[in-house]
C-alpha cells in the first residue's frame, strides 16, 4: 500500500510526467527550425534586393511585387506584376546574389533587367496567387505585413503573413500566420494562427541599459515552437537565443536556428508560472 507522502508527491508529478508523452520528437523541432530557416533566408533576400533595387528607380508599373525562390545560385528574387487574369506573372527584374571571390552572398544582389517583361505562368504566378489568397483570408490590419510562400515538400504551398516593422531597430513578434494554400494557389487548405497578440521587442538593450543576453516569450496557442520564431531569432540584430514557453514545456533557440527542449514546464520543484 502506498504511504499518504508517497501519493501526494506523485500528485505532484504527474503532471510532469504526463505532459513529457506529448512532448515533441527532436526531428520534429528539426522540421521546424527547417522551415524558420527557409522563412529567414525568403525575407531576408526579399528585403535586401528590394532596397537596392528600390535605389535603382525601377519603373513602379513593372515592379510592383516580388517573389523569392531558391536556386542554385541561392535565394533569387524575381520583380514585376500579375496580370489582371491572374494567369501570368510578367518578370521585370530578377536579382540575384552577387558573385564575391567565387562565392555568392545574399547582402548584394546583382540584377537583370528585362526592357519587355518576361511573361511567368508556372511557379511565379502560383505563388503571386498563393499569397494574395492568404492576404485576402487575413483581411484589413493596422500596420503592414510581409508575405512569403515557400513550396512544401507535395508541391502545396506555405504562405506566411508576419507583421513588419514600422519602428526603427524593434522587431514585432507575433499577430502572424500560416497557411497551407494548394498547388495552384487557388485554395486554402489550413490555416495556423502561430501567435496570438503582438511583442514589439527591441534588439539590442534591456530597460536598465544592460545589453540583453537572451530573450524569452510565450506561445499560447500551441505546445511547440513556430516556424515564424526561428524566424525571429534569425532576423533581429544583435542575434541572441530565444527562449520560448508553452503550455507545459520551454524550448531554447539558438542563433542558428536549431530548437531544443529545454526542461518541462510542469515539475515537482522550481515549477515555472
Amino acid at each position: 500500500m502506498l504511504s499518504r507522502r508517497l501519493c501526494a508527491l506523485l500528485l505532484i508529478v504527474a503532471p510532469g510526467l504526463l505532459a513529457a508523452q506529448g512532448a515533441p520528437t527532436q526531428s520534429e523541432l528539426d522540421a521546424i527550425s527547417a522551415r524558420g530557416r527557409a522563412l529567414a533566408a525568403y525575407q531576408r533576400a526579399a528585403w535586401t534586393a528590394s532596397s537596392q533595387l528600390l535605389a535603382q528607380n525601377p519603373d513602379p508599373w513593372k515592379a510592383q511585387r516580388y517573389v523569392a525562390y531558391h536556386a542554385d545560385s541561392g535565394w533569387v528574387v524575381a520583380f514585376g506584376r500579375l496580370s489582371a487574369a491572374r494567369d501570368t506573372f510578367y518578370v521585370s527584374h530578377i536579382g540575384i546574389p552577387a558573385a564575391i571571390n567565387g562565392a555568392r552572398i545574399d547582402s548584394l544582389f546583382e540584377f537583370e533587367s528585362f526592357a519587355e517583361p518576361g511573361p511567368d505562368t508556372d511557379y511565379l504566378v502560383r505563388a503571386a496567387r498563393a499569397m494574395d489568397h492568404a492576404v485576402i483570408s487575413l483581411g484589413a490590419t493596422s500596420r503592414p505585413y510581409s508575405a512569403a510562400a515557400i513550396p512544401t515538400e507535395n508541391g502545396d504551398w506555405f504562405v506566411y503573413l508576419t507583421p513588419a516593422a514600422d519602428v526603427g531597430n524593434v522587431w514585432p513578434l507575433g499577430d502572424d500566420v500560416r497557411y497551407r494554400i494548394s498547388a495552384d494557389g487557388d485554395r486554402i487548405l489550413e490555416t495556423r494562427r502561430m501567435h496570438n497578440g503582438l511583442i514589439d521587442e527591441a534588439t539590442s538593450t534591456r530597460g536598465d541599459g544592460a545589453r540583453l543576453a537572451v530573450g524569452r516569450h510565450r506561445t499560447a496557442l500551441h505546445d511547440t515552437p513556430e516556424d515564424s520564431d526561428v524566424f525571429h531569432v534569425l532576423a533581429r540584430h544583435p542575434q541572441v537565443p530565444q527562449i520560448v514557453v508553452s503550455r507545459h514545456f520551454q524550448f531554447v533557440i539558438g542563433v542558428d536556428g536549431s530548437i531544443r527542449l529545454a526542461q518541462e514546464r510542469e515539475t515537482a520543484v522550481g515549477a515555472a508560472r
